[in-house]
Order: structure tokens, then sequence, then C-alpha cells
């Protein structure tokens, strides 16, 4: 499953970057996800879409590795000002309204801030993004996110939860070259007044270690290799994401690609990748701003498989007419999401209401520019 950079997700993902300076072999610990904490920041979130070149790093694996995603062609770049802030407990934050996290050992609250400017005009995006998990010597749980506007703490108003039940293991400690572990998790998805279910399993193995190069900087780093199992009850749908993570076992650069059912084979024509660099003290870079898509661009829907909603994200780099249709897999038109209507350039997100179709896989096509775009998505009921 999969999303574009938006100021929600790039929040998420702040909570999952800090740069680091270790030493290549990297061993985490508890102490090793601690450090950084209560520090302020500035992130740069990107994402690329080249496939074929994504797959090629995918397949690198093992001992003293490099890899070097300066080559990819990096779009919807994000730079953010920010401070992580701790907690000891749920009490006093506004996951304490939910049973699940009042079992938090840890709390992290992460505020953002995002100044652009955009022909002439200054735009700003201001959110803050709280984690609970369970931190120990012996293991990293994921208990969830609440998504917030940014704003006095009386003012604050939960736009989004996610929730892991029991929790998802993130790490067992010590993480180092070959270490794996299991988790079995049902997430819980509420957004927008939607509300979505799915049981996870994951197997994680530890296959790599070396240097990631980017465009910002080249970090020690290991390879986390997560194989995701969605249960949809009568079958399963695999996912894999691979990780490159520092020695504060924050990932900065994530690689995401489907598993084909029936085959078992990687589904190489929507392999995504992004990078979510959290930069500290004064070498963060000062002059990278937002720029419109370079190309026009379908996004996989988010989540998918989904009930009876989900999002549909894309791209625009000009101004066009846009048409977006469901169909089903016979051709049929069975829903007219934007009907011809003349978009501005940039990135844009539509909610799907699927509550009159039945179960099954469904084709949305895009059509923009004289340009057609076509990918899957998957109602479950």
């Amino acid at each position: 499953m999969r999303n574009t950079i938006s100021a929600g997700c790039l929040a998420m993902m702040v909570l999952l970057a800090l740069v680091q300076t270790a030493a290549a072999q990297i061993t985490l610990t508890r102490n090793s996800i601690e450090v950084f904490f209560n520090s302020d920041f500035r992130v740069v979130s990107a994402m690329s879409f080249d496939a074929e070149k994504i797959v090629e790093l995918l397949e690198i694996k093992g001992a003293d590795q490099i890899w070097d995603f300066t080559d990819l062609e990096l779009e919807f770049t994000l730079v953010g000002d920010g401070r992580i802030k701790t907690f000891p407990s749920v009490d006093g934050t506004l996951g304490e309204e939910f049973e699940h996290f009042g079992q938090a050992t840890n709390v992290i609250r992460a505020d953002i801030i995002i100044k652009e400017t955009f022909e002439g005009e200054e735009f700003e995006f201001n959110f803050t993004n709280y984690e609970y998990s369970m931190l120990s010597d012996e293991e990293y749980i994921l208990l969830g996110y609440v998504l917030t506007e940014f704003a006095d703490p009386e003012e604050r108003e939960i736009e989004g939860v996610i929730k892991k039940r029991p929790g998802q293991l993130m790490y067992k400690f010590p993480v180092t070259y070959g270490s794996t572990w299991e988790s079995e998790y049902e997430e819980q998805t509420i957004f927008f007044g939607f509300d979505n279910r799915f049981d996870y399993t994951e197997e994680v193995v530890v296959d790599g270690w070396g240097e990631l190069v980017t465009p910002y900087g080249t970090f020690e780093v290991l390879r986390v290799n997560r194989l995701k199992k969605m249960d949809l009850g009568f079958t399963f749908i695999e996912s894999l994401e691979v990780e490159f993570v520092n020695a504060n076992g924050m990932p900065l650069a994530t690689i995401e690609v489907d598993i084909e059912f029936g085959t078992g084979e990687i589904d190489t024509e929507y392999a995504e990748a992004s990078l979510s660099l959290i930069l500290t003290g004064t070498s963060a870079p000062q002059d990278l701003a937002m720029e419109l898509p370079e190309r026009a661009t379908l996004h996989q829907n988010y989540p998918n498989p989904f009930n009876p909603s989900t999002l549909i994200s894309y791209d625009l780099a000009e101004a066009s007419l846009v048409s977006l249709d469901v169909y089903s897999l016979t051709g049929t038109r069975v829903l007219s999401v934007i009907d011809n209507s003349y978009q501005s350039a940039g990135s844009h997100t539509v909610t799907v209401d699927a509550s009159g179709l039945s179960s099954g896989v469904y084709i949305y096509q895009l059509r923009a520019g004289g340009q057609v775009f076509t990918r899957r998505m998957t109602l479950v009921k």
C-alpha cells in the first residue's frame, strides 16, 4: 500500500527518520532509538517512481553494499522545520481518549512547519503527529498514530488515527545484520469518517548493510526487508517493504513493491521509492523548495484493499481537463469519480466511495491532457 507525499504522511515519516554518523555495521539497541529524542530538525522528503532503477536497487543485498539513490528521478520534494518532543505516557496527549494507546510507555510528538513561496505568494503548512509505542531493552512495538492540525493545544482536533493491535514489532533488540523476527497485528485506519481494518503478518530479515548515497549526503545503514501479508479471509495480498535504516533505527529511504498474486514475483511496473531525511544542526540544506510535478502521474490508492472507501492521488504537470473512472475487469464503467473537470497543475487527492459496488478487483483510469493512466484496486466487503 502506498500514498503520495503529503503534509500528513510527511509528519508520519518525520517520526521515522534521523540522520546518523555511526560505523558501517550498525547494531540497534534501545539507546539507539532514544538518542535524538527532544531535538529540533529540518526534514527533506521526496518520492521516485523510476521503477526500473528502483528494482535494481532492490536486488542489492548483503554485506558492505552501496545503494545509490542519486540516479533516481526524485519528485515531490518537501522541506520543513520542526521539533520532536517525547512524553513518558499517554496522559495529557490527544491519544489518551483511545484505550489502546493507554499501554504506551513512549509517546513522540512531531510539530512540522513547511514554508514555501509559489508565484510570489508564501504558503505555510502546519501539522502535528503523535506516535504511541512501547520501547524496552528487548523490543520496540508500535501501537499507532494520531494526526492533527498544528495549532494551540486547546484548539487541536484529531484528523486521523491509525491503531495497530496488539502492536507492530518494529525491532527485536539487538538488531544487526542477519537479525530476523515476525509480527502479527490488526491495523485500523480512521480518516475522513471512514474506518478500515485489515490483519497483517510480517516476516522481517536484516539482509544487508552498507552506505546509502542520496543527493543530500551519504549515510551508513542497515537494510531491513519486511515481507507483509494482508489477510483478506479467503486469500492473502503480499507486498515487500525494504527500509534503509540509520544507527537510530529510523528509515532514511524505503522501497515498496507488490507481490503478484499467484506467481510470487515482484510487480516491477509500480515500484516506488521514498527518501525521508531529518537533518539536525546547521548542515541542513537551505535552498530546496517544493516544485510542481514534472509529469502527470496516477498513484496507487490508499488503503488497498479497502472497504468501502479509498483515496486516489494523482499529479498534473500542467492545468488540464481531468476524468477519473472506475471499471470492472470486463471493461464496464461502474463509477465516475471526476467527469471532465478542469484542474490546476499540482497534486490532487479524491475520496472514492465504493459502497455500491461488490467485492472484487477494479481498474481505475485517469485521463488528463491527452494522457491515460490505469491502476488496479481491490474492494473487500
